[in-house]
């Protein structure tokens, strides 16, 4: 399964990112993967639904909470997008870890394809890999009150993404 991660260093504590990150209205802020969340609770707990649009989808797609461990740990998944070689399933992790200037937020990429869209893996991962840093930048201008940060792509998972 293809993999991309990426951090940035935000000048603010982990619990007032957390508590950005977990209400998934404010992913259409920063993430080109979510163009709106159209209805669901204010914040994420372990199991909440979401209805969103993908862009370039016309129909919504459900997006659940898998995880939430508070200022640490949060997980989305959303919902299996069809397309006419197979179904693309993206799940986006987030790590946070505090220090002594802010906190240092990781945020993973794992699209889960199947049937033909395996095939795609590598230029899905070439996508996410171009667009993840700016968007963590995007994220870390949006809570930083104008810090410029630089995002760090040295997580990434090696340069052939692994499907399974």
């Amino acid at each position: 399964m293809p993999h991309v991660s990426a951090n940035v260093h935000v000048s603010r504590p982990a619990d007032e990112i957390f508590s950005f990150l977990r209400d998934p209205r404010n992913l259409a802020m920063w993430s080109s993967s979510i163009d709106h969340v159209i209805e669901g609770p204010i914040t994420a707990e372990l199991g909440a639904e979401y209805t969103c649009k993908f862009p370039g989808r016309r129909r919504a797609h459900r997006l659940t909470c898998t995880a939430s461990t508070p200022v640490e740990y949060l997980a989305f998944r959303g919902g299996c997008m069809w397309t006419p070689l197979g179904r693309h399933s993206p799940e986006l992790e987030f790590r946070l870890s505090p220090s002594r200037r802010g906190t240092m937020v990781n945020v993973s990429v794992k699209p889960h394809l199947d049937g033909g869209m395996i095939i795609l893996a590598p230029f899905v991962t070439m996508a996410w890999r171009r667009d993840l840093p700016s968007e963590l930048r995007c994220l870390a201008e949006l809570l930083a009150d104008g810090d410029r940060p630089d995002a760090d792509t040295s997580g990434d998972q090696g340069a052939a993404p692994s499907v399974g």
